[in-house]
């Protein structure tokens, strides 16, 4: 996530926005121009003014140990303007900047927030919200106070993809984008790669994943995102989430959605960078003012939520949705294009094989974000379709071009029947919903340790085309 300001949907002026974020930057200042109330409430007090079970439960991780400690409350009070009905309970577990913020579990109605720990000893202390336990036990909280048909887990914070090998402190990366006086929007700078400049700012790496802590140190990495996932599934919730949403960066991967699919029916998430602020919560959440929403309608809406939220701030922006009953499918047809595409590797002639793929995914070619390793897999199957009649067989083994098209094709329907909401600035507009991780020279050693690279044959492709 990244720092803007919005002001009736528009970039007032340049001085306003370039105050703003020096203002900002490196500012973790207790005081919050967007700080509201907070009413100091008992969990026993509190049953008694709430809806007995509401249809839905929509649970924030919010883990703002970092540098986007300022926007905190921001989305807080964003909640706020919708609030808690008999249509969704909204409940956050907060963790703010420094070591002596202790934990906050509050309760979120309509322009009143409850913290409602003030009787147990969470409110005392400091939890690690890099650890899994402490999403497991806010998951817990959430699940058994605030029971509901249907939960929504939304995990707040930064976010880098399916790569845990990143800094060891948290870096905001606001300046890869620069304001446009002549338009009043906001634009990525390309030309930077995402965890190059991470690495440029932090030199001790450590393994990091989502969901940082600075204070401690932690994070979660994809393995103990799984351990906590599933716990919470099997021995709390006892059936999948409905929703999983990353309020984070990057996040809108094949393998993200492969780690997480035994968790939850659909997931939400960003295949670009996110800008500082988030979500917009009181658009996403606002139909739930008058009515409820079915998962499948409340997926699409955080899509359309976000870009009714964006959409007059940057052309630089993505959010999707993802069916992940689908994803299976999907990541067989990965397998067989890759199984093929090496196949077509060992028999191919003059290097034409390896030269198309190489063109297919190449940054001019082909949809990538501001990590460059991430590629829209749409666009890059797209572009894989256009350049079979480049590539050249041996006589014998020419079949597997008309077999790899058949594949293809296959691939893309896969992909369009997956991502059931998906919404894009004008930059890029071929980004359908679903980015893989392609380095263009080496595979980061984290990768090879996914269950996503351990199941399919992607990474084999990976390794014989680099």
């Amino acid at each position: 996530m990244f720092y803007f300001k919005i002001l009736s949907k528009k970039l007032c002026s340049f001085l306003f926005l370039f105050t703003f974020f020096v203002g900002i930057r490196s500012e973790h200042s207790l005081e919050h121009p967007f700080l509201i109330d907070t009413i100091e409430i008992s969990q026993t007090e509190l049953a008694k003014r709430k809806p007995i079970k509401s249809d839905w439960t929509f649970i924030v991780y919010l883990a703002a140990d970092n540098d986007l400690d300022y926007f905190a409350y921001h989305n807080i009070k964003a909640m706020s303007k919708v609030g808690s009905n008999e249509n969704i309970s909204i409940v956050v577990q907060l963790d703010r900047y420094g070591a002596h913020q202790y934990t906050k579990r509050l309760y979120v109605t309509k322009e009143v927030v409850y913290q409602v720990n003030v009787d147990d000893s969470s409110s005392q202390q400091k939890l690690n919200f890099g650890s899994p336990q402490t999403l497991i036990d806010c998951c817990q909280w959430a699940i058994t106070q605030y029971p509901a048909h249907h939960y929504a887990l939304v995990l707040w914070n930064h976010g880098t993809g399916i790569l845990d090998s990143i800094p060891t402190k948290t870096t905001n990366a606001s300046e890869l984008f620069t304001f446009n006086p002549a338009n009043h929007m906001l634009e990525l700078d390309r030309s930077i790669n995402f965890l190059d400049f991470l690495e440029h700012k932090n030199t001790d790496l450590i393994s990091r994943g989502v969901c940082f802590s600075d204070t401690y140190g932690s994070y979660l990495t994809n393995q103990k995102l799984d351990y906590a996932l599933k716990t919470v599934c099997e021995k709390i919730l006892h059936k999948k989430f409905d929703i999983i949403a990353f309020d984070a960066c990057l996040m809108a991967m094949v393998e993200v959605a492969h780690l997480i699919s035994p968790y939850t029916d659909y997931m939400a998430a960003s295949e670009e960078v996110e800008l500082g602020t988030g979500y917009p919560y009181n658009l996403i959440l606002a139909p739930f003012a008058t009515q409820t929403l079915t998962p499948y309608e409340f997926a699409q809406q955080i899509v359309i939520g976000y870009a009714q939220g964006y959409e007059h701030v940057t052309k630089d922006f993505t959010q999707s949705a993802i069916d992940l009953s689908r994803i299976e499918a999907l990541e067989k047809n990965i397998t067989k294009v890759s199984s093929t595409l090496i196949e077509m590797i060992h028999h191919e002639l003059d290097f034409s094989v390896k030269r198309s793929i190489k063109a297919s995914r190449a940054k001019r070619a082909c949809t990538c974000f501001a990590e460059p390793t991430y590629i829209d897999l749409h666009h890059f199957y797209s572009n894989l379709f256009e350049a079979i009649d480049f590539m050249h067989l041996t006589d014998s083994h020419a079949y597997l071009k008309n077999h790899v098209k058949d594949l293809l094709q296959e691939g893309i329907k896969l992909i369009t029947k997956a991502v059931i909401a998906n919404q894009t600035g004008a930059n890029l507009q071929k980004a359908k919903g679903l980015a893989i991780y392609f380095p263009l020279r080496s595979i980061d050693g984290s990768y090879l340790q996914t269950t996503f690279a351990k199941n399919t044959s992607w990474v084999n492709l990976l390794k014989l085309v680099l």
